[in-house]
């Protein structure tokens, strides 16, 4: 199979502009897949959009209780476990999730899970529950525990990308013997997290992390929508350890240069991967045709757009007004938006259909169409716009001065360059 259940892979199209998976294929026969935690819903989506093969997924059996998400958790096969921080857990209950989970895996099957046991946006993995060990060690068959990190150009944004990053197996073998005993579910847990944190961008120390990551940003060849983020996480991933060794005062002082490159960044409206460009004569002639049509065919999806522009806004709002936590804006605006636009379309439909008659009840439906295969015009079209202000603003007295603080770091960092 060539990803994840139908579902996410349909929803996967809608709501990322790109997906991409790096690392081994999965092992064939069992698999518990170990994932980190930092977007709510859209991390299982992401996931099983990208996998290999379907999997079943652990999931808190207190999203049951809320109505529009029953038919994706069935549609993502999803097995409840309850949480003792829920409430009503009990050995029998969990111990019957567990169940559920070897029986999947007897059968040759694959069950992905969230060992943090939380979405959260912590700079750090989230203590890891020792759920996904006392499975393992416990497992009636033989299987492969694999760790996999997702990564995002922008979490909490629409039509951003996603990256999953699978890697080897974890060894456990020498535990077996041990059952699940506490000594070995305390190791393996250990080993589990030693082999997640590598796969992601997480990092105990928050402000170091907070740099690297800027610094990676500021490196990107690409818009922040279609970046390279495997290219990242390992920007990331070497720079991290780098920086933790600085001094206080170097470590301020490049903090303090990387900080002030992003305000000028920003006041600018430019992107990084577009300060230095030279734009060449022959470069540009041959991008002018293909901008030109792009601009026109988006002037052209306009009209459908401004006619959903309300359901938009408002599954906008509704995830700023009820939340204030960053792992949790995009599933709101992913449900919100789920149900509100084909609502809208009706409505508009119904609306046109009893004013002029059933044929124009159709042109609500169709707009609603042209929107969604007419994205990847809208999005390069912007991309368009956004190379007219790069040349507008090639010749920016500062523009040397960046480029040599950008030559200084690379000096600093080679690695940064690979």
């Amino acid at each position: 199979m060539n990803g994840g259940s139908g579902t996410a892979r349909f929803l996967g199209r809608i709501w990322f502009r790109a997906l991409r998976q790096e690392g081994p294929p999965l092992p064939p026969g069992a698999c518990l897949i170990l994932l980190n935690h930092p977007n709510g819903l859209l991390d299982p989506l992401a996931a099983a959009a990208l996998l290999d093969r379907k999997a079943g997924w652990l999931a808190k059996a207190t999203l049951w209780k809320i109505l529009p998400l029953r038919p994706f958790l069935s549609a993502f096969r999803a097995i409840p476990v309850t949480r003792p921080k829920d409430g009503g857990a009990t050995r029998e209950s969990i111990l019957g999730s567990f169940h559920e989970v070897h029986e999947v895996l007897a059968r040759g099957g694959s069950v992905a899970m969230f060992p943090e046991g939380v979405s959260h946006t912590e700079a750090d993995l989230a203590p890891l529950k020792t759920g996904a060990a006392r499975i393992a060690l416990s497992s009636p068959v033989p299987l492969s525990l694999v760790p996999a990190g997702l990564v995002y150009g922008d979490r909490g944004t629409f039509r951003h990308s996603a990256l999953l990053r699978l890697g080897a197996p974890i060894p456990f073998g020498d535990l077996a013997g041990q059952g699940t005993s506490p000594e070995a579910i305390a190791e393996l847990t250990a080993r589990i997290r030693a082999a997640l944190r590598p796969l992601t961008l997480h990092e105990a120390d928050a402000r170091c992390l907070a740099l690297a990551q800027e610094v990676a940003w500021l490196l990107a060849e690409a818009p922040g929508t279609r970046v390279d983020l495997e290219a990242l996480r390992l920007r990331v991933r070497a720079l991290a350890p780098r920086l933790g060794a600085l001094s206080a005062e170097t470590f301020a002082a490049l903090e303090a240069r990387v900080h002030g490159a992003q305000a000028w960044l920003r006041a600018k409206g430019l992107r990084p991967d577009q300060v230095g460009h030279p734009y060449p004569a022959a470069e540009v002639r041959r991008w002018l045709p293909g901008a030109a049509l792009r601009l026109a065919s988006a002037v052209l999806l306009l009209s459908p757009g401004l006619l959903f522009w309300p359901p938009y806004r408002l599954a906008g709002w509704l995830a700023g007004r009820f939340t204030d936590e960053g792992d949790q804006v995009a599933t709101l605006k992913l449900l919100s938006g789920a149900l509100l636009f084909p609502l809208w379309a009706l409505l508009l439909a119904g609306a046109a259909g009893f004013a002029w008659g059933w044929r124009m009840a159709l042109v609500p439906l169709a707009a609603l169409l042209a929107i969604g295969l007419g994205l990847p015009i809208l999005e390069r079209a912007a991309e368009d716009l956004q190379a007219v202000r790069g040349f507008l603003r090639r010749r920016d007295p500062a523009v040397p001065e960046l480029l040599e603080a950008r030559r200084q770091l690379l000096e600093a960092f080679p690695e940064l360059g690979g």
